[in-house]
């Protein structure tokens, strides 16, 4: 069994956001699709890798970039037809919709290749 000290752990420059909805994302679901159960029993969340050293314990600077692509993509994956998503996609609506959590700590404990798939 391997240790800590014979282990080849990599440190990945890149830090970890974890998006967790809130209820107000929910009601949102509720109202594309009433009647049918919400997404709110899950147990997993999507999580983003945006650049090291945009993270300083602020979120909105972190994630000036990426906020309303990340918003846009966890809308998507309950709806694809974006008429149905909120009309004004704003930073206060995002943190109204979602918990963010950070992680500045990511290692690889792996010795292969990270594979990367665009969609």
């Amino acid at each position: 069994m391997k240790g800590i000290v014979d282990f080849d752990a990599q440190l990945i420059d890149r830090v970890v956001v974890m998006i967790i909805p809130k209820p107000k994302f929910y009601e949102w679901e509720e109202k594309v699709f009433p009647g049918t159960p919400t997404t709110a029993d899950r147990k997993e969340f999507t999580s983003y890798l945006i650049e090291e050293e945009t993270y300083h314990g602020d979120a909105k600077q972190a994630l000036k970039k990426h906020w309303k692509y990340i918003f846009e993509n966890e809308l998507f994956g309950v709806c694809t037809d974006d008429a149905m998503w909120p009309k004004r996609l704003t930073w206060k609506m995002f943190t109204e919709f979602f918990e963010v959590k950070f992680s500045t700590m990511v290692f690889d404990l792996l010795d292969d290749a990270v594979y990367k798939e665009s969609f």
